[in-house]
Protein backbone atom coordinates (compact mmCIF):
# COMPACT_ATOMS: atom_id res chain seq x y z
CA UNK A 1 0.00 0.00 0.00
CA UNK A 2 2.79 2.72 1.23
CA UNK A 3 4.95 1.17 -2.10
CA UNK A 4 1.61 2.44 -4.32
CA UNK A 5 1.04 5.63 -2.95
CA UNK A 6 4.82 6.37 -2.94
CA UNK A 7 4.24 5.36 -6.60
CA UNK A 8 1.74 7.66 -7.16
CA UNK A 9 3.43 10.28 -5.45
CA UNK A 10 5.95 10.20 -7.74
CA UNK A 11 3.82 10.13 -11.12
CA UNK A 12 2.28 13.32 -9.38
CA UNK A 13 5.32 15.15 -8.89
CA UNK A 14 6.65 14.27 -12.26
CA UNK A 15 4.03 15.64 -13.82
CA UNK A 16 4.21 18.82 -11.56
CA UNK A 17 7.72 19.16 -12.65
CA UNK A 18 6.31 18.50 -16.40
CA UNK A 19 3.83 21.23 -16.27
CA UNK A 20 6.07 23.80 -14.62
CA UNK A 21 9.02 23.20 -17.11
CA UNK A 22 6.26 23.97 -20.10
CA UNK A 23 4.53 26.80 -18.31
CA UNK A 24 8.47 28.16 -18.09
CA UNK A 25 9.46 27.77 -21.25
CA UNK A 26 6.15 29.13 -22.64
CA UNK A 27 7.14 32.05 -19.74
CA UNK A 28 10.64 32.41 -21.60
CA UNK A 29 8.74 32.16 -25.36
CA UNK A 30 6.62 35.10 -24.41
CA UNK A 31 9.67 37.38 -23.37
CA UNK A 32 11.35 37.21 -26.76
CA UNK A 33 9.39 39.37 -29.76
CA UNK A 34 8.59 37.54 -32.86
CA UNK A 35 10.17 39.22 -36.06
CA UNK A 36 9.02 38.16 -39.63
CA UNK A 37 11.73 38.86 -42.07
CA UNK A 38 11.23 38.66 -45.88
CA UNK A 39 13.79 37.25 -48.15
CA UNK A 40 14.62 35.36 -51.68
CA UNK A 41 16.35 32.46 -52.45
CA UNK A 42 19.33 34.68 -52.88
CA UNK A 43 22.79 34.57 -51.68
CA UNK A 44 22.12 37.79 -50.98
CA UNK A 45 20.36 36.84 -47.76
CA UNK A 46 23.06 34.42 -46.69
CA UNK A 47 23.21 36.19 -42.82
CA UNK A 48 19.73 36.02 -42.23
CA UNK A 49 19.37 32.42 -42.80
CA UNK A 50 22.90 31.17 -41.21
CA UNK A 51 21.81 33.48 -38.34
CA UNK A 52 18.64 31.32 -38.05
CA UNK A 53 20.47 28.34 -38.10
CA UNK A 54 22.95 29.17 -35.54
CA UNK A 55 21.69 31.42 -33.10
CA UNK A 56 17.78 31.86 -33.39
CA UNK A 57 17.15 28.84 -30.33
CA UNK A 58 19.84 31.08 -28.01
CA UNK A 59 18.48 34.31 -28.42
CA UNK A 60 16.76 35.65 -25.49
CA UNK A 61 14.82 38.58 -26.72
CA UNK A 62 13.56 38.01 -30.54
CA UNK A 63 12.84 34.65 -32.33
CA UNK A 64 13.41 35.59 -35.87
CA UNK A 65 10.68 34.05 -38.57
CA UNK A 66 12.36 33.96 -41.77
CA UNK A 67 9.71 34.05 -44.83
CA UNK A 68 10.45 32.77 -48.04
CA UNK A 69 9.29 35.31 -51.25
CA UNK A 70 10.18 34.12 -55.37
CA UNK A 71 9.77 38.24 -56.06
CA UNK A 72 10.51 41.90 -55.14
CA UNK A 73 7.30 42.81 -55.27
CA UNK A 74 5.49 40.33 -53.94
CA UNK A 75 7.88 40.75 -50.82
CA UNK A 76 7.37 44.50 -50.99
CA UNK A 77 3.57 43.91 -50.98
CA UNK A 78 4.06 42.09 -47.90
CA UNK A 79 6.22 45.07 -46.13
CA UNK A 80 3.45 47.36 -47.05
CA UNK A 81 0.81 45.12 -45.36
CA UNK A 82 2.43 44.23 -42.21
CA UNK A 83 2.36 40.64 -43.09
CA UNK A 84 6.25 40.70 -42.40
CA UNK A 85 7.97 42.90 -39.74
CA UNK A 86 11.28 43.30 -41.71
CA UNK A 87 13.24 42.19 -44.79
CA UNK A 88 16.14 41.65 -46.83
CA UNK A 89 15.28 44.16 -49.64
CA UNK A 90 17.08 45.86 -52.54
CA UNK A 91 18.18 49.24 -51.71
CA UNK A 92 16.62 51.32 -54.26
CA UNK A 93 13.38 49.46 -53.84
CA UNK A 94 13.78 49.71 -49.96
CA UNK A 95 14.54 53.35 -50.43
CA UNK A 96 11.34 54.47 -52.54
CA UNK A 97 9.05 52.32 -50.19
CA UNK A 98 10.71 54.67 -47.40
CA UNK A 99 9.64 57.80 -49.52
CA UNK A 100 6.27 56.49 -50.32
CA UNK A 101 5.39 56.35 -46.76
CA UNK A 102 6.02 52.70 -45.33
CA UNK A 103 7.21 52.82 -41.95
CA UNK A 104 10.64 51.29 -42.12
CA UNK A 105 14.40 52.14 -41.63
CA UNK A 106 17.38 50.39 -42.95
CA UNK A 107 19.78 49.08 -40.00
CA UNK A 108 22.17 46.99 -41.65
CA UNK A 109 24.02 46.03 -44.88
CA UNK A 110 23.00 42.46 -46.16
CA UNK A 111 25.86 41.76 -48.00
CA UNK A 112 27.93 44.03 -50.31
CA UNK A 113 28.97 43.11 -53.88
CA UNK A 114 27.31 39.46 -55.43
CA UNK A 115 25.76 40.15 -58.48
CA UNK A 116 26.77 39.74 -62.86
CA UNK A 117 25.39 40.54 -65.93
CA UNK A 118 24.91 36.97 -67.63
CA UNK A 119 25.30 36.53 -71.28
CA UNK A 120 23.10 33.50 -73.16
CA UNK A 121 25.99 30.75 -74.22
CA UNK A 122 27.04 31.48 -78.25
CA UNK A 123 26.35 35.44 -77.80
CA UNK A 124 28.02 37.87 -79.59
CA UNK A 125 28.08 40.36 -76.53
CA UNK A 126 31.47 40.83 -74.95
CA UNK A 127 31.54 44.91 -74.03
CA UNK A 128 28.89 47.08 -73.19
CA UNK A 129 28.59 48.67 -76.73
CA UNK A 130 27.35 44.98 -77.53
CA UNK A 131 24.09 45.51 -75.69
CA UNK A 132 22.50 48.07 -78.04
CA UNK A 133 19.05 46.95 -78.61
CA UNK A 134 19.10 44.05 -76.39
CA UNK A 135 16.75 42.34 -74.18
CA UNK A 136 18.05 42.53 -70.28
CA UNK A 137 15.92 40.92 -67.59
CA UNK A 138 16.21 42.62 -64.38
CA UNK A 139 14.64 41.26 -60.77
CA UNK A 140 13.00 44.92 -60.54
CA UNK A 141 12.74 48.11 -62.24
CA UNK A 142 13.73 50.09 -58.36
CA UNK A 143 16.29 47.40 -57.91
CA UNK A 144 20.63 47.69 -57.57
CA UNK A 145 21.10 46.02 -60.64
CA UNK A 146 18.80 48.40 -62.86
CA UNK A 147 21.43 51.24 -61.43
CA UNK A 148 24.58 49.38 -61.91
CA UNK A 149 22.96 47.89 -65.11
CA UNK A 150 22.83 51.71 -66.34
CA UNK A 151 26.60 52.33 -65.12
CA UNK A 152 27.74 49.37 -66.83
CA UNK A 153 26.48 50.80 -70.49
CA UNK A 154 27.58 54.14 -69.87
CA UNK A 155 30.94 53.02 -70.17
CA UNK A 156 29.68 52.00 -74.28
CA UNK A 157 27.91 55.76 -74.07
CA UNK A 158 24.82 53.72 -73.93
CA UNK A 159 21.97 53.59 -71.51
CA UNK A 160 19.10 51.82 -69.91
CA UNK A 161 17.21 53.81 -73.18
CA UNK A 162 19.02 52.00 -75.37
CA UNK A 163 18.00 48.41 -74.16
CA UNK A 164 14.97 46.93 -73.36
CA UNK A 165 15.10 45.41 -70.12
CA UNK A 166 11.99 42.92 -68.60
CA UNK A 167 11.46 42.25 -64.85
CA UNK A 168 11.48 38.90 -64.40
CA UNK A 169 11.29 37.17 -61.08
CA UNK A 170 15.31 35.48 -60.05
CA UNK A 171 14.13 32.04 -59.49
CA UNK A 172 12.18 32.05 -63.61
CA UNK A 173 15.63 33.94 -65.51
CA UNK A 174 17.24 30.58 -66.53
CA UNK A 175 14.12 29.69 -68.14
CA UNK A 176 13.58 32.35 -69.64
CA UNK A 177 17.10 32.89 -71.46
CA UNK A 178 16.77 28.45 -72.34
CA UNK A 179 13.72 29.41 -74.09
CA UNK A 180 15.45 32.20 -75.87
CA UNK A 181 13.28 35.57 -74.35
CA UNK A 182 16.38 37.48 -73.33
CA UNK A 183 19.85 37.95 -74.36
CA UNK A 184 21.45 38.98 -71.11
CA UNK A 185 19.93 39.16 -67.19
CA UNK A 186 21.87 40.73 -64.20
CA UNK A 187 20.53 39.38 -61.04
CA UNK A 188 22.38 37.72 -57.91
CA UNK A 189 23.91 34.39 -57.01
CA UNK A 190 23.33 32.05 -57.49
CA UNK A 191 21.42 32.33 -60.80
CA UNK A 192 24.62 33.52 -62.85
CA UNK A 193 26.75 30.20 -61.72
CA UNK A 194 24.12 28.08 -62.21
CA UNK A 195 23.30 29.44 -66.10
CA UNK A 196 27.36 28.88 -66.12
CA UNK A 197 27.40 25.04 -64.78
CA UNK A 198 24.41 24.39 -67.34
CA UNK A 199 25.52 25.82 -69.94
CA UNK A 200 22.74 28.42 -70.46
CA UNK A 201 25.13 31.58 -70.00
CA UNK A 202 28.31 32.56 -69.39
CA UNK A 203 29.25 35.60 -66.53
CA UNK A 204 30.24 38.53 -68.61
CA UNK A 205 31.27 41.02 -65.75
CA UNK A 206 30.10 41.00 -61.64
CA UNK A 207 28.98 43.90 -60.17
CA UNK A 208 31.47 44.62 -58.04
CA UNK A 209 33.62 45.27 -60.94
CA UNK A 210 31.06 47.90 -61.84
CA UNK A 211 31.31 50.21 -58.92
CA UNK A 212 33.30 48.74 -56.38
CA UNK A 213 32.16 47.28 -52.85
CA UNK A 214 29.22 48.27 -53.51
CA UNK A 215 25.76 47.75 -51.58
CA UNK A 216 23.10 46.29 -52.67
CA UNK A 217 20.44 44.53 -50.61
CA UNK A 218 20.07 45.91 -47.06
CA UNK A 219 18.47 45.07 -44.08
CA UNK A 220 14.86 46.87 -43.26
CA UNK A 221 12.87 47.29 -40.01
CA UNK A 222 9.69 48.67 -39.28
CA UNK A 223 10.61 51.57 -37.12
CA UNK A 224 7.89 51.20 -34.44
CA UNK A 225 9.68 47.80 -33.78
CA UNK A 226 13.03 49.11 -33.99
CA UNK A 227 11.71 51.74 -30.91
CA UNK A 228 9.77 49.51 -29.00
CA UNK A 229 12.39 46.89 -28.94
CA UNK A 230 16.00 48.22 -29.32
CA UNK A 231 17.16 45.54 -26.95
CA UNK A 232 15.96 42.57 -28.89
CA UNK A 233 16.74 44.27 -32.68
CA UNK A 234 20.78 44.60 -31.29
CA UNK A 235 20.71 40.99 -30.50
CA UNK A 236 19.80 40.43 -33.88
CA UNK A 237 21.86 42.64 -35.45
CA UNK A 238 24.88 41.34 -33.59
CA UNK A 239 23.94 37.86 -34.79
CA UNK A 240 24.10 38.90 -38.29
CA UNK A 241 27.54 41.14 -38.32
CA UNK A 242 29.45 38.01 -36.92
CA UNK A 243 27.98 35.73 -38.71
CA UNK A 244 28.45 37.76 -41.91
CA UNK A 245 32.44 37.37 -41.11
CA UNK A 246 32.03 33.49 -40.56
CA UNK A 247 30.56 32.91 -43.36
CA UNK A 248 33.54 34.93 -45.55
CA UNK A 249 36.04 32.67 -42.92
CA UNK A 250 34.11 29.95 -44.21
CA UNK A 251 34.44 30.66 -47.90
CA UNK A 252 38.63 30.84 -47.76
CA UNK A 253 39.15 28.10 -45.04
CA UNK A 254 36.06 25.73 -46.01
CA UNK A 255 35.21 26.38 -49.49
CA UNK A 256 31.73 27.45 -48.11
CA UNK A 257 31.20 24.06 -47.38
CA UNK A 258 29.60 24.84 -43.68
CA UNK A 259 27.56 27.74 -45.67
CA UNK A 260 25.82 24.87 -47.61
CA UNK A 261 25.18 22.65 -45.12
CA UNK A 262 23.36 25.03 -42.86
CA UNK A 263 21.54 26.36 -45.67
CA UNK A 264 21.08 24.22 -48.79
CA UNK A 265 17.59 22.52 -49.16
CA UNK A 266 16.81 24.04 -45.96
CA UNK A 267 16.60 27.89 -46.63
CA UNK A 268 16.23 27.85 -50.23
CA UNK A 269 15.71 24.98 -52.81
CA UNK A 270 19.46 25.25 -53.90
CA UNK A 271 21.99 21.95 -53.27
CA UNK A 272 24.84 22.40 -51.68
CA UNK A 273 27.11 22.18 -55.30
CA UNK A 274 25.15 25.32 -55.97
CA UNK A 275 25.80 27.53 -52.97
CA UNK A 276 29.74 26.72 -52.82
CA UNK A 277 29.63 27.38 -56.69
CA UNK A 278 28.19 30.73 -56.07
CA UNK A 279 30.58 31.80 -53.29
CA UNK A 280 33.55 30.51 -54.82
CA UNK A 281 33.41 31.25 -58.15
CA UNK A 282 35.80 34.11 -57.68
CA UNK A 283 35.76 34.09 -54.01
CA UNK A 284 35.36 37.72 -53.32
CA UNK A 285 32.29 38.04 -56.09
CA UNK A 286 30.43 38.92 -52.53
CA UNK A 287 31.54 40.42 -48.82
CA UNK A 288 29.54 39.88 -45.83
CA UNK A 289 32.28 41.15 -43.64
CA UNK A 290 31.93 45.12 -43.84
CA UNK A 291 27.84 45.42 -43.17
CA UNK A 292 28.27 49.01 -42.03
CA UNK A 293 25.49 50.95 -43.25
CA UNK A 294 27.19 54.22 -43.82
CA UNK A 295 25.61 56.80 -45.64
CA UNK A 296 28.39 57.73 -47.90
CA UNK A 297 28.05 54.03 -49.41
CA UNK A 298 24.27 54.60 -49.51
CA UNK A 299 24.42 57.89 -51.57
CA UNK A 300 26.76 56.15 -54.02
CA UNK A 301 24.37 54.19 -54.89
CA UNK A 302 21.45 56.64 -54.82
CA UNK A 303 23.18 59.06 -57.02
CA UNK A 304 23.30 56.36 -59.64
CA UNK A 305 19.65 55.40 -59.18
CA UNK A 306 18.83 58.88 -59.55
CA UNK A 307 20.62 59.23 -62.69
CA UNK A 308 19.35 55.97 -63.94
CA UNK A 309 15.93 57.83 -63.36
CA UNK A 310 14.50 54.66 -60.81
CA UNK A 311 13.84 56.48 -57.84
CA UNK A 312 13.64 59.67 -56.68
CA UNK A 313 15.83 61.71 -53.84
CA UNK A 314 15.22 60.01 -50.32
CA UNK A 315 16.50 62.05 -47.28
CA UNK A 316 19.15 59.71 -46.39
CA UNK A 317 19.64 60.73 -42.54
CA UNK A 318 16.09 59.44 -41.76
CA UNK A 319 16.03 56.38 -43.69
CA UNK A 320 19.19 54.96 -42.16
CA UNK A 321 19.25 53.84 -38.40
CA UNK A 322 23.42 53.61 -37.52
CA UNK A 323 23.13 52.85 -34.03
CA UNK A 324 22.87 49.21 -34.21
CA UNK A 325 25.72 48.87 -36.09
CA UNK A 326 27.85 51.87 -33.79
CA UNK A 327 26.13 49.90 -30.77
CA UNK A 328 28.00 46.76 -31.99
CA UNK A 329 31.26 48.29 -32.57
CA UNK A 330 31.54 49.61 -29.29
CA UNK A 331 30.79 46.28 -27.37
CA UNK A 332 32.67 43.74 -29.79
CA UNK A 333 35.69 42.05 -28.86
CA UNK A 334 36.92 41.15 -32.36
Amino acid sequence: MKLTIIKSLGTILTKFIIIMLMLAQQAYAADKIALRVGYLPILDHLTLLVSHAKDNDSFQHINVKPKLFKSWREMAGALRADVIDAAFILSPLAMDLFNQGVNVKAILLAHRNGSAITVKTGSDITKAQDFQGKIIAIPDRKSTHTALLDQYLRQGNLSLQDVKTKVIAPPNMLKVMQLGRIDAFIVAEPFGAKAQAKNIGKILVLTKDIVKNHVECVVVVNSTLIHAHATAIQEWVNSLIQVGKWIDTDKLENGSKQVANLTAKKYFPHNQQTVTMGLQNPVNRISFSDLNPSIDDFKTILDISLQANIIQDVKLNDFIEQRFYTNHLGNSQD
